[in-house]
C-alpha cells in the first residue's frame, strides 16, 4: 500500500486535506498529514515530519510527501537525509490541494509510486477555467 504524507503550516488545512483525500479514496492508500508547531501555531514540526515518514517509509509500498510553502519542504529534505534517502519514497512538486487529491486517487487505482509523484506534479498545471 502507498502512503502520503501532506505537510502544511496549519494545522487546519493539514487535517482537512486529509480528511478530503480520505473521502476521495476507499482505505487503498494510507494518508498521513502534519501541520503546525507542537503548540498548535502556524509552522511545522519537523520532529514530527521525522518520525511520521520513518514510520510511514517502513511500513509503505512507497510515500508521496506533499508539502505547502517553504520550511514544510525543507523539513521533508531534511528527514529524509537523515533517514537515509529511504528508497521509495518521494517529495513531489506539486500544488498542495490539487496534488494531494490527485495522488490519494492515482494511489488508489494501484499505481506505482512513480506514476502517483508524477500525476501529483502534473496539477499544476491545470487550467481552472
Amino acid at each position: 500500500m502507498l502512503s502520503i504524507l501532506i505537510l502544511s503550516h496549519s494545522p487546519d488545512i493539514a487535517k482537512g486535506l486529509k480528511k478530503m483525500c480520505l473521502q476521495m479514496v476507499s482505505g487503498e492508500v494510507h494518508i498521513d498529514a502534519v501541520g503546525g508547531t507542537k503548540e498548535g501555531d502556524l509552522g511545522i514540526d519537523a520532529e514530527l515530519v521525522l518520525s511520521r515518514l520513518e514510520e510511514l517509509s517502513r511500513k509503505s509500498d512507497g510515500v508521496v510527501v506533499i508539502g505547502d510553502i517553504g520550511s514544510t519542504i525543507m523539513a521533508a529534505k531534511n528527514a529524509l537525509q537523515m533517514l537515509g534517502l529511504p528508497e521509495g519514497v518521494y517529495i513531489a512538486d506539486a500544488p498542495l490541494v490539487e496534488g494531494a487529491v490527485v495522488a490519494a486517487v492515482e494511489a488508489s487505482l494501484g499505481s506505482s509510486v512513480e506514476e502517483v509523484v508524477k500525476k501529483a506534479e502534473e496539477a499544476k498545471f491545470v487550467s481552472k477555467l
